[in-house]
């Protein structure tokens, strides 16, 4: 008769995973000896043997705990347990073949594997600073008619670069900072610039989808703004209000 720990060394695992293996019913716990030690016989060594051939294989515990049940009462087909498990492995090998692909492209190109491709490839040479990157991840989800048109003015000293860091500027500011004004009267110069020289009087249904989701996605870059660039935004909006012939209104 063997001692816990003698037939764990037999079968190639621990005393500890034998005793799991008894708690979750994968293998019957046996009597104890005179002296109080569970005590094995070569069925439990056949049993434990099983186990770890199986789990080998790649067979989960519950998966396990079924085809040696089934085998007990000589209903199982092993061969039929090996297929199926064969395909699943099969899946596994395919999809981590594709994540290696993509692993290695994103190594050649030097991407962002946080990106889309698509965005990735969008970005790449263009050395936009992480806030910006960061923008266009989400409004890619949230605001993709946004991230084509932003993309063809993105770059270094393009407008948007420049208007970026310049709101960048007060990115700690609170809303009584000196530099609030300045910073929000050089970026109202800069909107015709920016926006679309000829606005039609009457939106189509799209446009004027498209106006309300670029409201909601800038109510949400408002919500990760600094109080001084929140209030560089109000005062371009108050400047606006001032001046309707200019932007005709």
């Amino acid at each position: 008769m063997l001692l816990i720990g003698e037939i764990a060394k037999l079968a190639g695992v621990t005393p500890r995973t034998v005793r799991h293996y008894h708690r979750i019913g994968l293998l019957a716990e046996p009597e104890r000896n005179s002296s109080g030690y569970r005590s094995y016989g070569l069925s439990a060594l056949s049993r434990l043997l099983q186990i770890r051939k199986l789990t080998a294989l790649g067979m989960g515990l519950s998966e396990v705990t079924d085809a040696l049940a089934e085998t007990d009462t000589g209903a199982v087909d092993v061969k039929e347990i090996l297929v199926e498990l064969d395909a699943e492995l099969a899946d596994g090998e395919a999809d981590i073949q594709r994540r290696r692909a993509v692993i290695a492209r994103l190594l050649e190109d030097g991407d962002d594997p946080t990106l889309s491709p698509e965005l990735a490839a969008a970005v790449r040479g263009l050395e936009l600073p992480p806030r910006e990157i960061g923008m266009l991840r989400a409004a890619e989800v949230a605001l993709p008619e946004f991230v084509d048109p932003y993309l063809t003015g993105a770059g270094q000293d393009s407008p948007w670069q420049i208007w970026d860091q310049k709101l960048a500027a007060l990115a700690d500011a609170e809303a009584n900072d000196p530099r609030v004004g300045e910073i929000a009267g050089e970026l109202y110069a800069m909107l015709p610039e920016l926006l679309p020289a000829d606005v039609p009087a009457e939106l189509t249904a799209d446009q004027t989808a498209t106006v309300a989701a670029t409201a909601r996605f800038g109510q949400m870059m408002l919500s990760d703004m600094s109080p001084g660039q929140r209030r560089v935004f109000e005062l371009l909006v108050e400047y606006g209000r001032r001046e309707p012939e200019k932007w005709g209104r």
